[in-house]
């Protein structure tokens, strides 16, 4: 009677966890993963990013999304940004760039004065239309923190693709069996705006599903956005990732905490 019973509570624990990272899969389709509080103030040419002339005083928030976005919906209107003096501002600007590869477009960077006198901004909400490259609506989504530059840059999502998807094409050395995008809160360099290097490239742990942690061969997509890709020659799938502190900087040169990720797989398997 108590082996029967134990095996059901064993059974019941296990359709109850599956049903939570059921819940939890599902939450991750649509929603805001994070708001950076990025420079402050940003270069005045900063908006010609939007196509605008060079304004002074403005802040950078990078704000990303779970899903890519339909960049003929991006506008400032739909984004309202609370600041901690209970003020509602309104982007002057908002785009996609720089990350624009086809791989990447989930983060719209906001341009404005998020933090006027001794404000911080405290809350991002859409507030009219934006879409993402589905056509679903994603009006009334909130992110309730915004992060501190000064906190350094950690890891938001990940995604593990084939290594000649498309998108790829010419990014990893021909050993690579798997390649991960690894999503950043804002975009990352070595210090000082240095390039990505062996000692990234090392800070990077990547634990696969065969219980075995490897570094990535390389890094690649080494831009000025907040993508950088992990190729990986072990076949067995990535399963999560992890970086040591210290290693990958953000545009104000702070150093990223310690960070994890689990990865989404978006290979036929």
């Amino acid at each position: 009677m108590n082996k029967l019973l134990t095996t059901t509570a064993l059974l019941c624990f296990s359709v109850a966890a599956n049903a939570q990272e059921n819940v939890k899969e599902s939450e991750i389709e649509v929603r805001i993963l994070s708001a950076y509080h990025g420079l402050d103030p940003l270069p005045p040419r900063a908006t010609r990013l939007c196509g605008l002339p060079p304004a002074g005083g403005q802040d950078g928030m990078p704000v990303i999304f779970s899903v890519q976005i339909n960049g003929d919906t991006v506008s400032p209107a739909a984004f309202a940004v609370e600041i901690s003096s209970g003020e509602i501002v309104t982007p002057l600007c908002a785009t996609l760039r720089p990350a624009l590869e086809s791989l990447e477009q989930r983060t719209v960077l906001l341009i404005g004065p998020f933090s006027p006198e001794d404000s911080l901004p405290v809350s991002v909400e859409i507030v009219e239309r934006l879409e993402d490259v589905d056509g679903n609506s994603l009006l009334g989504l909130r992110g309730e923190k915004v992060t501190a530059l000064a906190a350094g840059p950690s890891l938001v999502f990940a995604e593990r693709f084939a290594p000649n998807n498309s998108g790829l094409e010419g990014e990893c050395p021909e050993q690579t069996a798997q390649a991960v995008q690894l999503t950043w809160e804002g975009g990352v360099t070595g210090p000082r705006g240095a390039d990505l290097a062996e000692a990234q490239r090392t800070a990077v742990s990547v634990l696969l599903d065969n219980g075995n942690s490897v570094n990535p061969l390389s890094l690649a997509d080494d831009d000025l956005d907040n993508h950088v890709i992990a190729c990986i020659a072990e076949t067995s799938p990535a399963v999560s990732v992890s970086v040591v502190a210290g290693f990958f900087h953000d545009p104000g040169d702070d150093a990223n905490p310690e960070t994890r990720i689990s990865v989404i797989s978006k290979m036929n398997e």
